[in-house]
C-alpha cells in the first residue's frame, strides 16, 4: 500500500493520483490518467442519472427533459462554449470527459480569449445539470445521497487536483484556481 493506505489511487511509482511529491503543486499535466477520467466521467454520469431517476419518479416528461438538457448543455460546452479552446484534444490527444478524437475531428482549436458569454454559457449549462434536479431529489434521500455522493468528489477533484495542473489556461476555472 503506497500512499496513506490507498493503493488504487496511486501511480506505479507510488505517487498519489498523478502528482509526484517532488513536483511542485503547479506542475502542468500533458494528459489525464485513466483513473482521473474514470472518476470524472463516472461522477458526472452518476449525478445526471441520479437526478433523472429522482425526477422520473414524479414526472417522466420532466425526466426526459432533464436528460435532454444535460445532453444539449454538454454538447454545447464540448463543441462550442469551452472545449474548442482547450489544448488537450488538439495538442495532447486527450480529454477528461469526452473522446478527444470526436472533438478534434468535428471542430478546430480556437485562439484568443474565451468571450464572457461563452463562459456564462458554460456556467449555466453545468449549473443547470446540478441545480435542476434538487427540487425532485429533496425527500428521496437515497437518490439525494447518490447525487451528492457523485457531485462532491467531482467538485473537489477540479479545484484541488485538476485545475492547478491544467494546460487550458483560458478556462475560467484555471484562472480562478491560479489566484
Amino acid at each position: 500500500m503506497a500512499h496513506g493506505g490507498y493503493p488504487f489511487l496511486t501511480t506505479r511509482k507510488g505517487h498519489f493520483m498523478s502528482s509526484s511529491p517532488d513536483a511542485s503543486c503547479t506542475s502542468q499535466k500533458d494528459g489525464f490518467a485513466w483513473y482521473e477520467k474514470l472518476v470524472a466521467r463516472g461522477c458526472l454520469g452518476g449525478a445526471i442519472l441520479a437526478g433523472a431517476a429522482g425526477i422520473y419518479q414524479t414526472n417522466v416528461t420532466f425526466a426526459i427533459g432533464y436528460l435532454l438538457l444535460a445532453a444539449v448543455g454538454g454538447l454545447l460546452v464540448v463543441y462550442d462554449l469551452l472545449c474548442p479552446y482547450c489544448p488537450y484534444p488538439f495538442s495532447h490527444s486527450d480529454c477528461l470527459f469526452y473522446p478527444y478524437q470526436l472533438l478534434a475531428w468535428i471542430t478546430k482549436i480556437r485562439g484568443g480569449r474565451i468571450h464572457w458569454a461563452r463562459n456564462l454559457g458554460t456556467v449555466v449549462a453545468f449549473g443547470a445539470i446540478f441545480a435542476v434536479p434538487q427540487y425532485w431529489l429533496w425527500g428521496q434521500w437515497s437518490l439525494f445521497t447518490v447525487f451528492w455522493g457523485c457531485t462532491l468528489p467531482l467538485a473537489l477533484l477540479f479545484p484541488l487536483h485538476l485545475c492547478r495542473r491544467c494546460r487550458h489556461e483560458r478556462c475560467p476555472l484555471h484562472h480562478a484556481m491560479s489566484k
